[in-house]
């Protein structure tokens, strides 16, 4: 089979990097379906006309995304991850879902104004027995959840928190409405899902999660945290990025 067409547009690229793009281009563009099989080495090779060492490097950073996976004596796979969210980049989870082409549907769980426990009061830089808003909420794709989400506002900067409807509108641009991203830490952990999770995130118990920690600074202040807990199985996150923008401060 011959090159593609992104394939032979990208030829000033590293020969790896045209291959292994070629690979993305085919899976974000359905051409390869999870469990779906890719040549093999030898065939790859063969087909961009490189070798195999090149071939090689291009499907070890691919397996190394988690994007492929390989079987001992049987081949390199595409993963079986439905959903790919963003991981360094602030996005809203709703707007994820649709970008994915699937159809976001928000359960809110807890809507409220309360003095929160000593680590969130930490977190959020504010002294004990401070009240925050605070909204709870599953994320799903076409039924299926794929998030459990958790705001923590403070609240003079948010004063009509409690007004919203986020069942019918996202509080990501709620708050975005209202403040900038001027200060973002991002902190992403393992955690196992109790019992509440998974029941809520419709997993096994103990099934592995990956955590999104993301505290935003308004002002000089600490003024909202968030903690996104993904199923493991289900979801991946990645994100693309030019370092040299990034060391530029762009």
């Amino acid at each position: 089979m011959a090159p593609q067409t992104a394939f032979a547009k990208a030829m000033t690229h590293p020969r790896y990097l045209q291959i292994k793009n070629e690979i993305l281009h085919q899976i974000h563009t359905g051409d390869l379906q999870p469990e779906d099989r890719i040549p093999s080495e030898h065939q790859l090779s063969k087909q961009y006309q490189v070798s195999r060492l090149t071939v090689q490097r291009a499907i070890r950073e691919l397996v190394s995304h988690g994007l492929l996976r390989r079987v001992q004596g049987s081949g390199t796979f595409v993963t079986n991850f439905r959903h790919r969210f963003s991981l360094i980049e602030v996005r809203d989870v709703v707007e994820e879902i649709r970008r994915l082409g699937g159809e976001p549907t928000t359960e809110v769980l807890l809507h409220r104004r309360f003095t929160p426990p000593e680590d969130i009061q930490e977190l959020l830089e504010i002294e004990p027995d401070t009240d925050v808003f605070h909204v709870a909420l599953v994320q799903s794709m076409d039924d299926e959840p794929v998030a459990y989400e958790e705001r923590f506002a403070i609240v003079e900067v948010y004063p009509d928190f409690l007004e919203q409807d986020f069942s019918k509108h996202s509080v990501f641009d709620y708050l975005a409405s209202r403040s900038v991203l001027e200060d973002i830490e991002n902190v992403v952990s393992a955690v196992l899902a109790d019992k509440r999770m998974a029941i809520m995130l419709d997993v096994n118990q103990a099934e592995a999660c990956v955590r999104v920690r993301r505290r935003n600074w308004y002002k000089g202040q600490c003024v909202t945290l968030t903690r996104i807990t993904y199923a493991g199985t289900r979801q991946v996150l990645a994100s693309r990025y030019r370092p040299y923008e990034i060391e530029k401060g762009r």
